[in-house]
């Protein structure tokens, strides 16, 4: 792929990686290192410079690269602890918040709210459903 091709990439998507990887490392230097890194990973030499397809695996790239780049709370790489707030909180909010921004599975968040998987797959079908409609 072309440097200016990475470019046009990177001016069409790069504001919207970055809020996906703020979202999940909110220090903003560690942030713009990992923004770097998605623009130059080999991924992203597949992605057409004109395609309109490019958004989603900009996005799932993005989140994969912060995910792996976030501080962890141990050395031993162990996921943070689910916090659940105190008080009435959108449940479906929390649920997609914990699996697309933390990075946690659905057993983990089904264990730790005490709900099915069924049902966080369910809450976060309905969380997309709001998103779009709004």
């Amino acid at each position: 792929m072309r440097s200016a091709d990475r470019l046009s990439l990177y001016d069409r998507y790069g504001s919207i990686a970055y809020g996906i990887i703020l979202q999940i490392i909110p220090e903003p230097e560690l942030a713009q290192t990992v923004l770097i890194d998605v623009f130059s990973s080999p991924q992203i030499n597949s992605l057409a410079e004109g395609s309109t397809q490019a958004i989603g695996p900009i996005i799932r790239l993005a989140r994969a690269k912060a995910l792996d780049a976030r501080p962890r709370a141990t050395a031993l790489n162990q996921p943070q602890p689910i916090q659940v707030p105190e008080t009435n909180v959108n449940t479906e909010k929390l649920v997609f918040n914990l699996s697309f921004y933390q990075g946690y599975t659905t057993e983990e968040i089904a264990d730790k709210l005490q709900l099915s998987q069924t049902n966080v797959l369910k809450t976060i079908y309905t969380y997309f459903k709001q998103l779009r409609s709004s």
